[in-house]
C-alpha cells in the first residue's frame, strides 16, 4: 500500500509538471497588422419640413485615430445637387466655411447649404409627402441617395409626472401618440431643455440613449410614451448623474422634437445606436451601420418635425 501511494503521488507530480511545461512551451509572440482600409466619404444630410437642405461631408477615420473636432477631415469643392422628385425642382448647394468657438477653442467647419443670395434656393424647402434625390460628386466619384419626408399624425398630448420617491425635484415627460393603421411608420426624438437653473452648458437639441422607434409592434394603436431627456454624449457622467439623466428638474422648460422618418433613415439610426452600445462590450456581436448612401457612409434623411413645449410646474 505505501508503494502504491508513493507511485500515485509521483504520477500526479509528473502529470502536473508535464502540463506546466506544455503551457510554457505554447507561449508565442503574435504580431497582427491591422489593415487601414481605404478612406470613405461620410455624408450627413438633412432636409426637414419647411427647412432648406444641408449636407456635411467628411472623410472616414481609422479605428485607432484620435477623435476630436480638430481631427475631422472635411471634403471640399464637392458638387451637391438636391432634387425634389415630386415637383422636379432642383438646386445646387453652396459650400460654406464656418469658424465656431467652444470654450477657449475655435474650430473650423465646412457645410453645404442653399445659396443665400439666390431666392430660388432659399425657397427650396422640405414638404411632407415629397421625395428628395441627393447627388454628390466629390474627389472624382459620384454618390446618390433618395429620402422621403413622411406624413405624420404628431402627438395627441404632452404632460409631466413626478418621479416616484423624488417628487419634490424631478419629473418625467409623457406624451400620447396615435399611430396610423399602416405599417412602416417611424420617428426620431430629440429634446431641448431650457433649464430654470442655468449651468453654462449649451441648450441644444439632444438625443437620449435610444432616440428612434417604429410601429412594428404597436401599429394602429394609441399609447403613452415616456420621453427620456437627451444628453451630451461627449461628457463624462457620475453614477449619481446617470440616476437622473432622463428626468427634468422643477422649473425646466422642455421642447420635444418629434420627427417622422422613412424606413431607411430609421434603420440607419437604429443600427448606429446598436453599434455604439456594442463598443467595448466583449459579449456584444458586431453591428454594421446601415446607411442609405450608395458607396458611402452616413445618411441622407428627410424629417417631418413637429415641436411640443412644456414647462414643469411641479410644486
Amino acid at each position: 500500500m505505501p508503494y502504491f501511494c508513493a507511485m500515485k503521488k509521483t504520477s500526479t507530480l509528473l502529470a502536473s509538471a508535464i502540463l506546466l511545461l506544455s503551457l510554457f512551451s505554447c507561449e508565442k509572440d503574435v504580431n497582427i497588422t491591422l489593415a487601414t482600409g481605404e478612406k470613405q466619404i461620410v455624408v450627413e444630410g438633412v432636409i426637414e419640413t419647411d427647412q432648406q437642405p444641408y449636407v456635411t461631408l467628411t472623410n472616414s477615420m481609422g479605428f485607432f485615430d484620435k477623435i476630436d473636432l480638430n481631427s475631422l477631415s472635411y471634403v471640399e469643392n464637392a458638387v451637391i445637387e438636391v432634387t425634389d422628385l415630386s415637383s422636379g425642382n432642383k438646386i445646387t448647394l453652396k459650400e460654406y466655411k464656418i469658424d465656431t468657438t467652444f470654450g477657449n477653442q475655435t474650430f473650423k467647419f465646412n457645410i453645404y447649404g442653399p445659396d443665400q443670395s439666390d431666392p430660388n434656393a432659399m425657397n427650396f424647402k422640405g414638404i411632407q409627402g415629397h421625395s428628395y434625390l441627393l447627388n454628390i460628386t466629390a474627389n472624382g466619384k459620384s454618390y446618390s441617395s433618395v429620402t422621403a419626408i413622411p406624413y405624420a399624425n404628431g402627438l395627441d398630448s404632452i404632460w409631466t409626472e413626478p418621479v416616484p420617491g423624488r417628487e419634490d425635484s424631478f419629473s418625467v415627460v409623457k406624451v400620447m401618440y396615435n399611430d396610423p393603421d399602416t405599417f412602416g411608420n417611424a420617428v426620431r426624438i430629440q429634446t431641448l431643455n431650457r433649464k430654470f437653473r442655468k449651468d453654462g452648458s449649451p441648450e441644444v437639441f439632444l438625443t437620449s440613449f435610444n432616440p428612434v422607434y417604429d410601429d412594428a409592434i404597436i401599429n394602429g394603436s394609441r399609447f403613452p410614451v415616456t420621453i427620456d431627456m437627451g444628453y451630451d454624449k461627449s461628457k463624462t457622467y457620475t453614477n449619481e448623474d446617470f440616476q437622473t439623466l432622463g428626468f427634468i428638474r422643477r422649473g425646466d422648460t422642455v421642447t420635444v422634437k418629434w420627427a417622422a422618418i422613412d424606413k431607411k433613415v430609421f434603420k440607419f439610426w437604429e443600427t448606429l445606436v446598436y453599434s455604439t452600445s456594442a463598443v467595448g462590450n466583449p459579449f456584444a456581436s458586431p453591428v454594421k451601420v446601415q446607411g442609405n448612401i450608395s458607396d458611402a457612409l452616413g445618411v441622407w434623411g428627410g424629417y417631418n418635425a413637429q415641436f411640443y413645449t412644456i414647462t414643469d410646474t411641479l410644486k
